[in-house]
Parts: C-alpha cells; sequence; structure tokens
C-alpha cells in the first residue's frame, strides 16, 4: 500500500492549496504533521503564484493499494 500526506494551507491570497508528501511514513502522528506543516510555513518554504503560505487549513494521510493486471 501507499501512502501520500496532504497537507492543505491557506495561502496569504485566501485561496487553499495542498501540498503531497509521496511514500509518507505510517505512523506519522497529528503533533508531527503540524509541527511541519507550521514550519514551512514560518521558513517561507513555499510561494504559489506569488502569494506565500498563511495558516493551516488541514491534513490528511491517503493510502491505496493497487493491483496488476497479467496481460500476458
Amino acid at each position: 500500500m501507499k501512502k501520500v500526506l496532504e497537507m492543505t494551507f491557506k495561502k496569504e491570497d485566501d485561496k487553499l492549496t495542498k501540498v503531497m508528501i509521496v511514500n509518507a511514513r505510517g505512523d506519522l502522528t497529528p503533533a508531527e504533521v503540524k509541527a511541519a506543516m507550521l514550519n514551512i510555513i514560518n521558513e517561507s518554504v513555499f510561494s504559489i503564484g506569488g502569494a506565500g503560505l498563511s495558516d493551516i487549513h488541514s491534513a490528511k494521510v491517503i493510502t491505496t493499494q493497487e493491483e496488476e493486471f497479467d496481460l500476458a
């Protein structure tokens, strides 16, 4: 199974944007995610469309399972 951490931020222009981390650890805690998101905001890591990130909106882990078909 694949795990993707999806972090949604509010930007300075009041629009929302998402940052996705592929292959996220399975044992992430809400406190770790919140701390990482605050660090991303405080360090001005991203500017999207000229607007920096201003606040945390939400976060979730998306788990997917892939099954390939044997087409031989």
